[in-house]
């Protein structure tokens, strides 16, 4: 890796239950808006097993992967129900989305504040994201 990188560890809390029987299996992507208005999916975590209250290994990017040295620009966090084959796949359920700049996070991680997650359809709360860490590493 070349250039600055950045660090930062999420957790999820009160995730909403997606599954019928024991709790749903949480994994959480990070994606960054592209040039032709969608996202791109940069990292997806490992799948956490039966909790609603999820932490989940440390990412590192480089940083301009994630924002060409905008820390205002607004990365996607959505957070996902494993259906149990290994991997994401479309049947995998939503348990939520938040749209969060570096600042946004970096803050939430020096003030320990919760992050809200929506469930992208009708905007209801479906949890909450907690920043573990953020760290900026110089090359």
């Amino acid at each position: 890796m070349s250039g600055p990188t950045i660090s930062f560890g999420l957790g999820g809390r009160k995730l909403k239950d997606k599954d019928l029987f024991g709790k749903s299996d949480p994994y959480v992507t990070i994606s960054r808006p592209n040039t032709s208005g969608g996202f791109t999916v940069l990292r997806t975590s490992e799948t956490r097993n039966n909790t609603l209250n999820p932490d989940w290994d440390e990412f590192l990017f480089i940083e301009s992967e994630l924002n060409g040295n905008n820390k205002e620009l607004k990365l996607r966090i959505e957070v996902f129900d494993d259906d149990g084959k290994k991997g994401p796949d479309g049947k995998d359920d939503l348990i939520g989305r938040g749209f969060y700049s570096l600042k946004e996070l970096e803050a939430s991680a020096l003030l320990n504040v919760l992050l809200p997650i929506n469930d992208g359809k009708k905007e209801k709360d479906s949890g909450q994201l907690l920043v573990l860490s953020f760290k900026e590493h110089n090359a």
